[in-house]
Formats: C-alpha cells, structure tokens, sequence
C-alpha cells in the first residue's frame, strides 16, 4: 500500500492497493459522504471497437462498505472492466482499504450518542464532547463540523435530524422489544447512515456522479494516455442504488458519463421504499430532507430512454415485485410504465426453497457479504449471505457482463442467462392461492357488513 496523494487537485488518492489482476484506488471517507473506491484492471477489456467499459456501481441504503459486494466488483475488475464505487451516503463505516481486514459492526451507545447531539446542537457548545461517546468520534466530529459550515444544513436540521433518529430508536426498541438481536442490529444500520439524512437524495446522486467523473479525470491525470481512451459507460445498481442508476439520466450533465445502458438489481421505485416504514414516518414528522424531496421513477423515467434492465426477485418482501407491475388506486401506469424507454425488461428470478440450502429469491440477490452486520438484522433485511450464490453466478453477474460485451440488450436478456439451478422468467406468477383466498374472505366481509347496514337501515326505517 503506498500514499499517492498529489498535492495539485482537490480529489487524491488516499490509498492504492495492488491485487492480482487490478490495482483499488481509494479517495475520501465515508463519513464525509466522499469516499470512492475504483477497480483499475491491469488489462483492460476491449470491446470489437477497441472500447474499453467502465462502470458506476451504486450500493443499495446503508449498504456503503465495498466489502457488501465485494466479490463481484472483483470479479468485474478480473473481466477488464474499469469499477467506480462511489459512497454516496455519508455512513459511519471504517475507511480500510483491505475489506478483509474490517472489524465487524461493534455495538456503540447510539440512543446517547444523538441525545448527545441534541444537547450539543442546543447549547451550541463549539467542540464536541466527544470523550463521552469515543467510539463514534469521526460521527461526532463530522456532525459538528456540517453544523458550523454554512455551506452545510443548518443547525436547525441538524438539531431535527438528532431528535429524529432519538424517536426512531426508541420507537424501534419498543416495537422489536421481544427481539432484542433484531432491535439493536436495525438501530445499529440506521445510526450508521444518520447523516445522511440531512441532505436530500438529489445531493447522493449528485455525488454519484461527481466522484465518478473526478475518479477518472484523476487516473487521466495520473496517466495522459488515458485521455486518449475511448470507451462505453454503463451503470449497475442494487435497491436504493438500483434507483439512483434508473435516475441518472435525469441528473447527469456530463456526454461521456451518460450510460449507454443501466441494469439493477431489485430496485426501489422511490427513495422513501426499501427501509423501515416507520423510520420514513419519523423523518416526515420532523421534515428531514431526505423525506422532503425523494427521487421517484415517476419523476425520473421521463429521462429514461436507453436500454434497462431490472432483475428482481419474486419473493423479494423489501421491495415487492408488485410495487413495480402493480397499478394504484389513483393511477393506471405502474411505476415500470413510467420507463420512457421502448427497451426496458423487467425479470424474476424464483425460489427453490426445496434445494439445500434453499434458494430464496429475495433483495439482496446482488450483495455477495452481510457478515458485517449481524445475521438477525439480514434474515429480515433482505437475506443474509456470506459468499455469492447461484443467484449472483447465474443471474445477476452475467447480466451485467451480457451487456457489457455488447452481447445483448438489457432488455432481451431473457434467454441469454446461464441458468443451472434457478428460473427466471418475465412474466411474475399468479398470485398464491392463499393470497386470493384471503382477499375473498375480505370481500364477503366487506359484502356482509354492507347488507347489515342496509338491513339495520330498511328495519330502522
């Protein structure tokens, strides 16, 4: 590992670590919401064109370490592609270059630690007691540092975002009080991302795209035959990220950073879905900016005109299959129709819950490691895993390659997938008969109580 900082731009690196096959370059820090890790491949893929392919891959919420999906954006780098890992959220998350070497999540006083915020904020005390919490200093002192800079939310918001997530955490202990393993994890994921919740979805896609545009202009910097290069651009996202990389479109100013093609995995149609409902009406009460200005496919998708690709998960329970192909009461469009693009798939992967170990089709198809958090906080946050399985060999992973190289387009990838042992189809199944017999029995209720209103009232009158 050596220092490669370069004191003439704004943007170093603070880190390069050469792997077989690749070289990481490292910027910036999570807590700051400027930390970028980018996959430089020893030798590059070419395409027939003799372009090279660089892709921005965007995490999904709270999910901001590498280490979440850390085999595949080695095994993209191996292929000879060129991989930006943007932290676009500002989390909590130790800044070490070596995945490996990261300590698992540690419990922390985190009720104290924004009940402390909260005093600080209002006594406007100008250095925080961070002797008191030592083991989140870099959060403390990062949320001092926003609520002095006047560039930054203002103490007000900083203020209403403490008080916010001092609700939230007490409201989630009360409800998972008899599952204390759940409670802390989910507390413990929450704190970490807690400052970003002072800025609104619009700035993490902002610095999406920046730091992958200030990334490439530094490797052009620090090798001018890079400047030379011709390539493609595409962008991969998983839930939250699956959105911000629907969404780029819509944001980017930048020619050559515009994607030729966008594939996600099991993404959220809203920047407000994918995380706990009750943390979302929280942040509504206390008119955080992360609530008050969400991205939505509805606004977004109007940009959207390149081939897309959405590989989903039948039995994904965060982000339902039907909130994509389902239509409202108030609106005869789906959140997929709102996709401009005449090129636009939308695939299911399904379930063997009769293999050993089952294979579940849930939200974290895309995630290759959750063993930073605690397994009761995955087994009901979108899947534990510790290593890739058939879904990312069979399904995930060659999406992205298939059109990478050119072979297909994200939306006529249906036939394409190297499918062993799961099934992917385009069309989702029936809906269970134990889910329509659960809406017959309402309705017959429903049709009940109407007849004894009507009844009561023809006696009545």
């Amino acid at each position: 590992m050596e220092n490669t900082t370069n004191p003439d731009t704004n943007f170093e690196w603070q880190y390069t670590s050469k792997q077989e096959g690749y070289t990481i370059y490292q910027s910036g820090s999570h807590i700051r919401g400027d930390f970028i890790q980018v996959f430089v491949p020893d030798s590059p893929y070419r395409d027939e064109k003799g372009k090279r392919k660089l892709i921005t891959y965007l995490h999904g919420f709270g999910l901001c370490l590498p280490k979440f999906y850390e085999a595949h954006l080695e095994a993209l780098a191996k292929k000879g592609y060129y991989v930006f890992f943007p932290d676009f959220q500002n989390s909590d998350y130790p800044d070490e270059l070596d995945q490996n070497k990261l300590i698992p999540s540690q419990n922390k006083r985190h009720l104290y630690f924004w009940y402390q915020m909260v005093i600080d904020t209002i006594t406007q005390r100008k250095t925080p007691s961070t002797e008191k919490f030592v083991q989140q200093k870099r959060k403390a002192e990062e949320f001092h540092r926003i609520r002095e800079d006047e560039n930054e939310p203002s103490p007000l918001k900083c203020l209403i975002i403490a008080l916010a997530l001092v609700v939230i955490i007490l409201i989630v202990r009360l409800i998972y009080l008899f599952s204390p393993e759940y409670s802390k994890n989910l507390v413990k994921l929450i704190s970490t991302v807690g400052l970003s919740l002072l800025y609104s979805p619009s700035v993490w896609m902002e610095r999406a795209i920046g730091l992958t545009s200030d990334s490439w202009r530094k490797l052009c910097q620090d090798n001018p035959k890079f400047d030379e290069v011709d390539f493609d651009f595409y962008i991969f996202g998983h839930s939250l990220g699956g959105l911000l990389a629907l969404s780029w479109p819509a944001y980017v100013s930048e020619t050559k950073f515009f994607p030729k093609q966008i594939i996600t995995a099991d993404p959220a149609p809203s920047t407000e879905m994918g995380i706990p409902q009750i943390a979302v009406f929280i942040l509504k009460l206390f008119r955080s900016p992360f609530t008050l200005e969400p991205i939505t496919i509805r606004k977004t998708g109007v940009k959207l005109d390149i081939p897309v690709g959405i590989l989903h998960g039948a039995d994904d329970n965060i982000v339902t299959p039907q909130s994509w192909i389902g239509r409202s009461l108030w609106s005869q469009k789906t959140n997929f129709d709102f996709i401009v693009s005449s090129q636009k798939k939308i695939y299911f992967s399904l379930s063997k819950k009769q293999d050993n170990p089952p294979l579940i089709a849930f939200h974290n198809q895309a995630v290759t490691d959750t063993t930073y958090f605690n397994d009761a906080l995955f087994n009901n946050f979108g899947g534990v895993k510790d290593e890739p399985n058939a879904y990312n060999y069979q399904y995930i992973w060659p999406g992205l390659q298939l059109i990478v190289e050119n072979q297909v387009e994200a939306n006529d990838l249906l036939n394409k997938f190297p499918l062993k042992t799961i099934t992917v189809i385009d069309t989702l199944p029936p809906q269970s008969s134990r889910f329509t017999l659960v809406i017959l029995l309402v309705g017959l209720a429903l049709l009940g109580l109407a007849y004894w209103f009507w009844y009561s009232g023809a006696v009545l009158g």
